[in-house]
């Protein structure tokens, strides 16, 4: 049985107390305060291997104590924070700031176990910077299906390189989840690698940010990944900036070695060809690049990843267990999925969320699927007018960029010059609406 110590701060006393009595039927050392001023005088003479500390307090917040902790005492002990569904982000934020991991409330005891266990054997013999900790879903390939199979021998062949490396793909493919793959096999350190999405950069933040996270990698580990999502958006202004902080990161007197891994939706190719991505940039971002194909080019994996999410979602979110039935699994088989990976995965919570029967049934399905065939049927001008002004807005934007993207064969530098809209804010907008640059037909 653990003897490790933990300090529990909660403001609430039924919390406090399930909490206490969980840690300590488990064998740890236990002792709890009622806030954050309860919590400092306590840290005087106590000295815990490990704080669970609620966000929301009334005399103290738990950001502000993790900052004084952080700043004043060079923090002798993990932190992880207790988080309520609203402060998800705040918490995420409180990992940069020096804790260690969080937990979300209505607390799971399962993963609350589980996270002390895994943050008391890793906690470093310095803490005066802890990382931040990531829990990114680094999953195989999975099917059987040719298109599967040449995935998982190219990330297996990739993983023996370091070959900057770019994954081209539709919409909801897995183009992150294979980078953070490619990431895992190389490194196995989930800290060394940092994403970045490319509708994120300006031209005021984007070398700052570069520079920083480069810096950091290079500082804390030896080899690393940097990740930038849909990099086929970055504007030639953004394009020429990165060039001069990759060519600086290919440089042969680098002391740590920093791969760039990037996702795309569109042909680079033939962006470059086009003038819409710089060419010497495309030479060092695209030494390889791997191409993701969509989930109904490769159907006959759809029955093993069905079963795969049905396993996995109850696992890692709670969702009720529920299987699919064979008649369902098979219609499934045959569907269009204009949404890809993430449309699957999506179904599968919502119809193991949906009350009913323990196996899900082929008429369940029929019906989800014809809400959301109904749902996307309100674009039809006729029905627009039913629209709240924020719904009806959108549909109009969605048919106005799709008529002009046909128009100038999915060219996004000449549709910015005919709507009038900076060429990143267009890209915002695309991904917001799921329009597809390259296939505007079927977006």
């Amino acid at each position: 049985m653990s003897q490790s110590h933990i300090l529990i701060v909660d403001d609430e006393p039924d919390i406090r107390n399930l909490i206490s009595e969980i840690l300590t039927d488990e064998g740890y050392q236990v002792s709890t305060a009622e806030g954050g001023q309860d919590a400092n005088k306590q840290l005087e003479d106590l000295a815990p291997d490990l704080v669970l500390l609620d966000i929301w307090m009334p005399d103290i917040d738990g950001i502000s104590l993790l900052k004084s902790w952080n700043r004043n005492a060079n923090m002798p002990f993990s932190v992880v924070m207790m988080s309520g569904h609203g402060t998800i982000e705040t918490a995420i934020e409180a990992t940069k700031m020096g804790a260690r991991d969080f937990v979300e409330k209505p607390i799971s005891l399962a993963k609350l176990l589980q996270t002390i266990e895994q943050t008391l054997a890793h906690a470093p013999s310095e803490q005066a910077q802890p990382e931040q900790k990531h829990e990114w879903q680094m999953l195989e390939p999975i099917g059987n299906s040719p298109a599967a199979q040449e995935l998982r021998s190219c990330i297996e062949k990739l993983s023996k390189t370091s070959t900057n490396t770019v994954f081209v793909g539709d919409s909801g493919t897995g183009k992150l989840t294979l980078a953070l793959l490619l990431h895992h096999h190389r490194h196995h350190d989930p800290q060394a690698a940092i994403i970045i999405d490319s509708l994120t950069l300006t031209d005021s933040n984007i070398n700052d940010l570069l520079e920083s996270h480069h810096q950091h990698l290079s500082q804390k580990h030896p080899a690393g990944s940097i990740i930038l999502t849909n990099i086929d958006c970055l504007t030639p202004s953004l394009q020429n900036k990165l060039l001069v902080h990759v060519k600086q990161w290919q440089m042969p007197n680098q002391n740590n070695a920093v791969q760039l891994l990037s996702t795309t939706q569109q042909d680079l190719k033939v962006m470059v060809a086009n003038d819409e991505f710089d060419r010497e940039l495309y030479e060092f971002v695209a030494e390889f690049a791997v191409p993701v194909c969509s989930l109904n080019e490769r159907a006959e994996d759809v029955p093993e990843l069905l079963n795969f999410y049905i396993n996995f979602l109850p696992d890692q979110e709670q969702t009720p267990y529920r299987k699919m039935s064979f008649a369902a699994q098979n219609h499934l088989r045959n569907y269009a999925w204009p949404g890809n990976l993430r449309e699957l995965k999506n179904l599968v919570r919502q119809l193991q969320l949906q009350p009913g029967e323990a196996e899900i049934q082929l008429d369940e399905v029929f019906e989800l699927l014809k809400q959301t065939q109904q749902a996307q049927s309100n674009s039809s001008p006729s029905t627009r007018y039913d629209l709240e002004l924020r719904e009806a807005r959108e549909e109009f934007e969605r048919d106005y960029l799709l008529y002009h993207l046909r128009k100038v064969d999915g060219k996004v530098g000449d549709l910015a010059k005919i709507s009038g809209m900076e060429r990143t804010n267009l890209y915002r907008k695309l991904r917001a609406l799921n329009i597809n640059p390259k296939n505007a037909d079927q977006s």
